[in-house]
């Protein structure tokens, strides 16, 4: 009752506000000539005036129901709040409840009218020839053509409704999907890739397609079949054995067709990932001499994904072949079938036109379903991987939001290791670190040293103990509100598409900040950063625009930029991993500087150095070998401990 009033207050909604039509204005206009001009002139005035008045008033009330949000108007409008990941499948069928109910009721209404065409040959047949009754003949077809222009609007609202419902779940599920799948990303980041935005299109597509409207129509299949045994029993019965043998058709495609389909996706997503790889490094395949061999490989996983398509596509092929050709001549067998009951004068000959009608009605919903197949099956197993991704998905419970740290960090038996393997690259590791320090990380290769810098970062989670701020631990924060307070720059620089301005200000304005807000904070981290005057040098400065993945500058350029981002909003735990790798004597002294600056204003520091240059001014030196403590403490005291330890040691007998 609550929607049907709001729909009313809508409709009525600018009705008062529309101009007054010039009724003397519109018959002071030139008239076209023809037989339409010459009828409406030999109406009387009072019946041209009701009929214009009613034309009218017909096309303001369908132009407000096709603007109806319901039906696909005014699409800034149904934008929903961001939903949950865990919670998003339930939201996505509350969401697409009344669009169903009115796909529904317009399918019921449009299987009625198709019964229009059969009742129509029966008055021809059975009234109009047999006593030349050309009125009745007028009066029929003006109730045939009204019926079939209705029929033909239902049709397109459904249309619409039908687009409506999958731009409904797209806006309701494609902001947990993406988030959804970052997450899946960092805890398994190989193997088979997470259901994705591939996903929701082929659920969209397959909302839209002509099987939907196959699926919605079959229904009312029984009810052509039940008109078919009011015009004859044996009518009737060869339409049920018809619609058992459409049916088998489909359940046999079905069949043979769900394991192709079920594997397509994968092979899919697998060969677009290994491309989209490939053309990040296409300078590097052309150094290293790999173009040949890669393409070999590449193509060999294209011709496995294009097998699968091959097969599915031959497979439907086959059976909407077959389906048709039983369509057809069930059809004709209808038609056979009602003539002889005509020469037995058992039905009327126009019960011989409607029985084939009715039976072409009847068995269409399923040619329909089998001609698209493909495209509901590969939306059903997109819905299956998205909800088991969603199944999986962890409850991300409101925190309530905490004081800004001060930037003391302690790690309590830390393990961790990377996502998607069972390997511990850092075990049971424990220290401390005060605000205003510099903490230098080092050790060999395979250290541990970036899984330590990504737990610190809150990058990925530790498997084991725990890592607090202020005493607060990591996981007692919102991670969007502890990463305001987190600089972290990765030992593989990530930049974005967008301008320089929004990689170190990481989009800033996308969350409604103005620039007047955003602005001095990028130039102020830039300039800390010594990347500045770099910045500047670009061609269009701090609105230069990045390719992805950064494409456009050179690594030491962009590791400056992205040491800029770490420091942007002055944040309180800074985590460098391999800061100077890039960078040349000018942006390694830059480096410096801005550390110095950061453990000036109370931040503290943790930098994963292989380059002695950033040791001189930490004042904490942490070595790790093999995932373990070794040694933390003041500098000068650790750099002596390893000296002596390293010493070589004399021989025995040699002075």
């Amino acid at each position: 009752m609550g929607r049907s009033s709001d729909f009313f207050s809508w409709l009525m909604a600018g009705r008062k506000s529309e101009p007054p039509v010039d009724d003397e204005a519109q018959d002071a206009a030139p008239k076209r000539d023809g037989l339409l001009t010459s009828l409406k002139q030999r109406l009387p005035a009072p019946v041209r005036d009701g009929g214009r008045r009613v034309q009218r008033g017909a096309a303001w009330l369908w132009s407000k129901v096709w603007r109806w949000p319901l039906f696909g108007g005014d699409e800034d409008q149904g934008i929903s709040d961001p939903v949950s990941p865990a919670s998003v499948i339930d939201a996505a069928k509350r969401g697409i409840r009344r669009h169903i109910f009115l796909i529904v009721a317009f399918s019921a209404a449009i299987n009625l009218l198709y019964l229009a065409p059969s009742l129509y040959m029966l008055q021809v047949y059975d009234r109009v020839l047999p006593t030349g009754a050309t009125f009745t003949l007028v009066l029929i077809s003006a109730v045939m053509i009204a019926a079939m222009i209705v029929m033909a609007q239902l049709d397109s609202l459904r249309g619409r409704l039908l687009a409506r419902a999958s731009l409904r779940i797209e806006r309701l599920a494609a902001r947990a999907i993406m988030e959804e799948g970052l997450a899946a990303r960092r805890k398994a980041p190989t193997g088979t890739p997470p259901a994705g935005m591939r996903e929701l299109d082929a659920i969209r597509q397959g909302i839209s397609s002509p099987a939907t409207i196959g699926m919605l129509d079959l229904p009312w299949t029984p009810l052509f079949i039940i008109v078919c045994f009011i015009l004859h029993f044996w009518i009737g019965v060869m339409a049920v054995v018809g619609a058992f043998i459409i049916f088998g058709i489909a359940m046999l495609n079905e069949r043979a067709s769900r394991n192709a389909l079920q594997s397509l996706g994968g092979r899919t997503a697998q060969f677009y990932i290994a491309h989209d790889s490939d053309l990040q490094a296409a300078e590097s395949i052309r150094a290293l001499g790999a173009e040949g061999p890669l393409l070999d490989r590449r193509l060999r996983l294209r011709e496995n994904m294009t097998e699968g398509q091959t097969d599915a596509a031959f497979t439907g092929a086959d059976f909407s072949a077959i389906t048709k050709v039983v369509r057809l001549s069930l059809q004709s067998a209808a038609l056979g079938l009602g003539a002889y009951l005509a020469i037995e004068r058992q039905i009327s000959p126009g019960a011989i036109i409607a029985s084939s009608i009715l039976t072409a009605r009847a068995f269409a919903p399923v040619e329909q379903i089998v001609g698209g197949w493909r495209q509901v099956a590969m939306a059903l197993t997109s819905f299956k991987s998205l909800q088991t991704m969603f199944k999986s998905a962890e409850e991300r419970a409101e925190r309530t939001p905490l004081p800004a740290p001060t930037g003391r960090v302690q790690l309590e038996g830390v393990t961790a290791g990377p996502p998607g393997v069972q390997t511990i690259t850092l075990s049971n590791i424990s220290f401390a670190a005060t605000a205003g320090e510099i903490v230098g990380v080092v050790g060999p290769s395979g250290a541990g040293k970036t899984t330590l810098a990504r737990v610190l970062a809150n990058a990925a989670s530790p498997r084991g103990g725990a890592i607090r701020v202020d005493g607060a631990r990591y996981v007692d924060w919102d991670a969007r509100q502890l990463a305001r307070h987190i600089g972290y720059l990765p030992q593989r620089v990530d930049l974005f598409d967008g301008t320089v301005a929004d990689n170190i200000s990481c989009f800033a304005r996308e969350t409604g900040q103005s620039v007047d807000e955003f602005g001095p904070k990028i130039v102020e981290a830039a300039q800390l950063a010594g990347a500045h005057e770099l910045i500047l040098g670009l061609p269009n400065g701090y609105e230069t625009p990045l390719g992805h993945g950064g494409a456009g500058i050179s690594p030491g350029q962009a590791q400056r930029i992205a040491l800029a981002r770490a420091l942007y909003g002055s944040p309180k735990i800074i985590v460098l991993d391999e800061p100077n790798a890039h960078l040349d004597s000018d942006g390694e002294a830059a480096l410096v500087v801005a550390l110095q600056a950061c453990r000036e204003r109370g931040a503290v520091c943790f930098v994963i150095a292989h380059r002695t240059g950033v040791l001189s001014i930490v004042d904490k030196v942490l070595v790790l070998n093999k995932g373990q403590l070794v040694e933390f403490g003041p500098r000068d005291n650790v750099l002596a401990s390893l000296q002596q330890r390293n010493r070589p040691t004399k021989p025995e007998g040699v002075r």
